[in-house]
Protein backbone atom coordinates (compact mmCIF):
# COMPACT_ATOMS: atom_id res chain seq x y z
CA UNK A 1 0.00 0.00 0.00
CA UNK A 2 1.18 3.48 -0.76
CA UNK A 3 2.25 5.47 2.26
CA UNK A 4 0.72 8.92 2.54
CA UNK A 5 3.07 11.72 3.57
CA UNK A 6 1.88 14.03 6.26
CA UNK A 7 2.58 17.75 5.87
CA UNK A 8 5.06 19.20 8.37
CA UNK A 9 3.48 20.65 11.48
CA UNK A 10 3.50 24.46 11.64
CA UNK A 11 4.62 25.81 14.95
CA UNK A 12 2.92 28.89 16.26
CA UNK A 13 4.50 31.65 18.32
CA UNK A 14 5.47 30.74 21.86
CA UNK A 15 2.95 31.70 24.51
CA UNK A 16 3.38 34.98 26.28
CA UNK A 17 5.49 34.64 29.36
CA UNK A 18 7.42 31.57 28.18
CA UNK A 19 11.08 31.71 27.26
CA UNK A 20 10.76 30.67 23.63
CA UNK A 21 9.07 27.37 24.50
CA UNK A 22 12.01 26.20 26.66
CA UNK A 23 10.32 26.59 29.98
CA UNK A 24 12.24 29.71 31.04
CA UNK A 25 9.89 32.56 31.89
CA UNK A 26 10.68 35.94 30.41
CA UNK A 27 11.14 38.87 32.80
CA UNK A 28 8.01 40.89 33.30
CA UNK A 29 7.58 44.21 31.56
CA UNK A 30 7.05 45.94 34.85
CA UNK A 31 10.17 47.58 36.16
CA UNK A 32 11.57 48.15 32.70
CA UNK A 33 12.17 51.45 31.00
CA UNK A 34 11.37 52.57 27.49
CA UNK A 35 14.52 51.01 26.04
CA UNK A 36 14.00 47.66 27.72
CA UNK A 37 16.45 48.33 30.55
CA UNK A 38 15.55 48.19 34.19
CA UNK A 39 14.60 51.45 35.80
CA UNK A 40 17.01 52.80 38.35
CA UNK A 41 16.37 55.38 41.00
CA UNK A 42 17.57 58.74 39.80
CA UNK A 43 20.03 60.59 41.97
CA UNK A 44 19.57 64.34 42.39
CA UNK A 45 21.57 66.47 40.01
CA UNK A 46 24.68 68.00 41.64
CA UNK A 47 24.90 71.76 41.82
CA UNK A 48 27.80 73.65 40.25
CA UNK A 49 27.62 76.79 42.39
CA UNK A 50 27.18 77.72 46.03
CA UNK A 51 24.59 80.36 46.93
CA UNK A 52 24.02 81.28 43.27
CA UNK A 53 27.45 82.59 42.35
CA UNK A 54 30.24 81.19 44.55
CA UNK A 55 32.36 78.23 43.61
CA UNK A 56 31.79 74.84 45.18
CA UNK A 57 35.22 74.75 46.78
CA UNK A 58 34.64 78.11 48.46
CA UNK A 59 31.21 77.03 49.65
CA UNK A 60 32.45 73.72 51.04
CA UNK A 61 35.29 75.50 52.84
CA UNK A 62 32.82 77.90 54.48
CA UNK A 63 30.55 75.00 55.46
CA UNK A 64 33.43 73.09 57.04
CA UNK A 65 34.61 76.16 58.97
CA UNK A 66 31.08 76.75 60.30
CA UNK A 67 30.85 73.10 61.30
CA UNK A 68 34.20 73.37 63.09
CA UNK A 69 33.04 76.47 64.99
CA UNK A 70 29.81 74.72 66.01
CA UNK A 71 31.65 71.67 67.34
CA UNK A 72 34.12 73.81 69.29
CA UNK A 73 31.21 75.75 70.78
CA UNK A 74 29.54 72.55 71.99
CA UNK A 75 32.81 71.25 73.45
CA UNK A 76 33.60 74.48 75.31
CA UNK A 77 30.10 74.93 76.73
CA UNK A 78 29.87 71.30 77.83
CA UNK A 79 33.31 71.40 79.45
CA UNK A 80 32.45 74.59 81.29
CA UNK A 81 29.10 73.22 82.48
CA UNK A 82 30.21 69.73 83.53
CA UNK A 83 33.84 70.11 84.63
CA UNK A 84 34.18 73.75 85.73
CA UNK A 85 30.61 74.08 87.00
CA UNK A 86 30.35 77.43 85.24
CA UNK A 87 27.29 77.53 82.97
CA UNK A 88 27.92 79.63 79.90
CA UNK A 89 24.51 79.13 78.30
CA UNK A 90 21.22 79.07 80.17
CA UNK A 91 19.09 76.01 79.49
CA UNK A 92 21.85 73.99 77.80
CA UNK A 93 20.17 70.71 78.72
CA UNK A 94 20.93 67.82 81.03
CA UNK A 95 24.42 66.57 81.71
CA UNK A 96 23.71 63.38 79.78
CA UNK A 97 22.76 65.38 76.71
CA UNK A 98 25.77 67.69 77.05
CA UNK A 99 28.16 64.76 77.51
CA UNK A 100 26.84 63.03 74.40
CA UNK A 101 26.96 66.29 72.46
CA UNK A 102 30.55 66.98 73.50
CA UNK A 103 31.65 63.41 72.66
CA UNK A 104 30.02 63.57 69.23
CA UNK A 105 31.63 66.96 68.60
CA UNK A 106 35.05 65.60 69.59
CA UNK A 107 34.52 62.71 67.19
CA UNK A 108 33.72 65.16 64.41
CA UNK A 109 36.87 67.29 64.76
CA UNK A 110 39.22 64.92 62.84
CA UNK A 111 36.49 64.27 60.28
CA UNK A 112 36.05 68.00 59.68
CA UNK A 113 39.83 68.36 59.30
CA UNK A 114 39.74 65.49 56.81
CA UNK A 115 37.03 67.35 54.89
CA UNK A 116 39.16 70.51 54.80
CA UNK A 117 42.07 68.44 53.53
CA UNK A 118 39.85 67.00 50.82
CA UNK A 119 38.52 70.43 49.81
CA UNK A 120 41.99 71.95 49.43
CA UNK A 121 43.66 68.81 48.06
CA UNK A 122 40.75 67.79 45.81
CA UNK A 123 40.41 64.40 47.47
CA UNK A 124 37.01 62.80 47.07
CA UNK A 125 37.47 60.16 49.78
CA UNK A 126 38.13 62.68 52.58
CA UNK A 127 35.01 64.64 51.66
CA UNK A 128 32.93 61.45 51.57
CA UNK A 129 33.93 60.79 55.18
CA UNK A 130 32.67 64.23 56.19
CA UNK A 131 29.43 63.72 54.24
CA UNK A 132 28.76 60.54 56.25
CA UNK A 133 29.41 62.40 59.52
CA UNK A 134 27.17 65.30 58.43
CA UNK A 135 24.33 62.91 57.57
CA UNK A 136 24.53 61.26 61.00
CA UNK A 137 24.59 64.68 62.65
CA UNK A 138 21.57 65.80 60.61
CA UNK A 139 19.45 62.81 61.64
CA UNK A 140 20.50 63.14 65.29
CA UNK A 141 19.54 66.82 65.33
CA UNK A 142 16.24 66.06 63.61
CA UNK A 143 15.42 63.32 66.13
CA UNK A 144 16.31 65.53 69.07
CA UNK A 145 14.11 68.35 67.79
CA UNK A 146 11.17 66.00 67.25
CA UNK A 147 11.50 64.62 70.79
CA UNK A 148 11.87 68.13 72.21
CA UNK A 149 8.79 69.48 70.42
CA UNK A 150 6.68 66.49 71.47
CA UNK A 151 7.79 66.33 75.11
CA UNK A 152 8.21 69.99 76.07
CA UNK A 153 5.46 72.54 76.55
CA UNK A 154 6.51 75.67 74.71
CA UNK A 155 3.82 77.73 76.37
CA UNK A 156 5.02 76.95 79.92
CA UNK A 157 7.83 79.50 79.91
CA UNK A 158 6.83 82.60 77.98
CA UNK A 159 8.55 85.98 78.16
CA UNK A 160 6.72 88.81 79.91
CA UNK A 161 6.52 91.11 76.90
CA UNK A 162 4.53 88.45 75.03
CA UNK A 163 2.23 87.73 77.97
CA UNK A 164 1.17 91.37 77.92
CA UNK A 165 -0.36 90.78 74.47
CA UNK A 166 -2.44 87.86 75.68
CA UNK A 167 -1.86 84.25 76.61
CA UNK A 168 -3.24 82.75 73.38
CA UNK A 169 -1.31 85.15 71.16
CA UNK A 170 1.96 84.54 73.01
CA UNK A 171 1.58 80.75 72.90
CA UNK A 172 0.70 80.72 69.21
CA UNK A 173 3.55 83.07 68.35
CA UNK A 174 6.14 80.98 70.22
CA UNK A 175 4.96 77.74 68.64
CA UNK A 176 4.92 79.21 65.12
CA UNK A 177 8.37 80.76 65.56
CA UNK A 178 9.81 77.51 66.94
CA UNK A 179 8.44 75.35 64.13
CA UNK A 180 9.54 77.88 61.49
CA UNK A 181 13.07 78.19 62.82
CA UNK A 182 13.40 74.42 63.21
CA UNK A 183 12.28 73.84 59.63
CA UNK A 184 14.57 76.57 58.31
CA UNK A 185 17.55 75.15 60.22
CA UNK A 186 16.85 71.67 58.80
CA UNK A 187 16.62 73.01 55.24
CA UNK A 188 19.90 74.94 55.58
CA UNK A 189 21.69 71.91 57.05
CA UNK A 190 20.38 69.66 54.27
CA UNK A 191 21.51 72.20 51.66
CA UNK A 192 25.01 72.27 53.16
CA UNK A 193 25.22 68.47 52.94
CA UNK A 194 23.96 68.64 49.35
CA UNK A 195 26.69 71.14 48.41
CA UNK A 196 29.46 68.97 49.88
CA UNK A 197 28.05 65.92 48.10
CA UNK A 198 27.98 67.90 44.83
CA UNK A 199 31.68 68.68 45.19
CA UNK A 200 32.32 64.97 45.78
CA UNK A 201 30.50 64.14 42.55
CA UNK A 202 32.44 66.82 40.72
CA UNK A 203 35.75 65.39 41.93
CA UNK A 204 34.56 61.92 41.00
CA UNK A 205 33.79 63.01 37.44
CA UNK A 206 36.97 65.04 36.94
CA UNK A 207 39.30 62.70 38.78
CA UNK A 208 40.49 65.48 41.05
CA UNK A 209 42.58 67.04 38.28
CA UNK A 210 42.73 70.59 37.05
CA UNK A 211 39.42 72.07 36.04
CA UNK A 212 38.57 73.99 32.90
CA UNK A 213 39.25 77.32 34.58
CA UNK A 214 42.81 76.27 35.51
CA UNK A 215 43.41 74.97 31.98
CA UNK A 216 42.10 78.17 30.38
CA UNK A 217 44.20 80.25 32.74
CA UNK A 218 47.41 78.60 31.50
CA UNK A 219 46.36 78.36 27.84
CA UNK A 220 48.56 81.29 26.70
CA UNK A 221 51.63 80.38 28.76
CA UNK A 222 53.36 78.78 25.79
CA UNK A 223 52.81 81.85 23.62
CA UNK A 224 54.16 84.09 26.36
CA UNK A 225 57.26 81.92 26.71
CA UNK A 226 57.86 81.98 22.96
CA UNK A 227 57.48 85.74 22.92
CA UNK A 228 59.82 86.55 25.80
CA UNK A 229 62.30 83.68 25.58
CA UNK A 230 62.94 83.80 21.82
CA UNK A 231 66.36 85.20 20.68
CA UNK A 232 66.05 88.93 20.26
CA UNK A 233 67.18 90.48 16.98
CA UNK A 234 66.25 87.58 14.72
CA UNK A 235 64.21 88.93 11.87
CA UNK A 236 64.89 92.59 12.64
CA UNK A 237 66.79 95.00 10.41
CA UNK A 238 67.04 92.56 7.55
CA UNK A 239 68.74 89.84 9.62
CA UNK A 240 66.91 86.86 8.27
CA UNK A 241 68.13 83.42 9.19
CA UNK A 242 68.44 81.66 5.85
CA UNK A 243 67.44 81.99 2.25
CA UNK A 244 66.62 85.23 0.50
CA UNK A 245 65.21 87.81 2.94
CA UNK A 246 62.04 89.66 2.14
CA UNK A 247 62.55 93.04 3.77
CA UNK A 248 59.86 95.54 4.55
CA UNK A 249 61.28 98.72 6.02
CA UNK A 250 63.53 97.95 8.95
CA UNK A 251 62.05 94.53 9.61
CA UNK A 252 63.06 91.34 7.89
CA UNK A 253 60.51 88.65 7.30
CA UNK A 254 61.53 84.99 7.16
CA UNK A 255 63.30 84.27 3.87
CA UNK A 256 62.25 81.87 1.19
CA UNK A 257 64.53 79.41 -0.58
CA UNK A 258 67.62 78.45 1.34
CA UNK A 259 68.03 74.68 0.87
CA UNK A 260 70.90 73.57 -1.44
CA UNK A 261 69.91 72.54 -4.96
CA UNK A 262 70.71 68.92 -5.77
CA UNK A 263 70.18 69.18 -9.55
CA UNK A 264 72.44 72.12 -10.35
CA UNK A 265 71.94 75.85 -10.54
CA UNK A 266 69.87 76.21 -13.74
CA UNK A 267 67.27 74.05 -15.43
CA UNK A 268 66.41 74.04 -19.13
CA UNK A 269 62.76 73.35 -19.78
CA UNK A 270 62.85 73.68 -23.59
CA UNK A 271 62.41 70.68 -25.86
CA UNK A 272 64.58 69.47 -27.37
CA UNK A 273 67.05 70.49 -24.70
CA UNK A 274 70.01 72.67 -25.63
CA UNK A 275 73.34 71.11 -24.95
CA UNK A 276 75.98 73.44 -23.59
Amino acid sequence: SAQTKRPPAVRGPPPVGSGGGRGHPLPLAAGRGRGGGRRRARMPRPVNQFCCGCSLRFGVTCILILSLIRNLYYIVTSFSEIVLRVPLVAGAGSQTYQTFNAAFSLLGLPLICAGLWGAFGQSEGHLRVYVAYALVSFFLDAGFMVVFLLSEDLCATLPDFLLQQGNAFACGFVRSATFSLTTLAGIVQAYFIYVVWSLCEDLKASGGGAGLSELMRSANDQHVKQRYLAPQGDGYFGAAAAGVPVSYGAFGAPGFGGPPRIYGEAHDTTYPPKFR
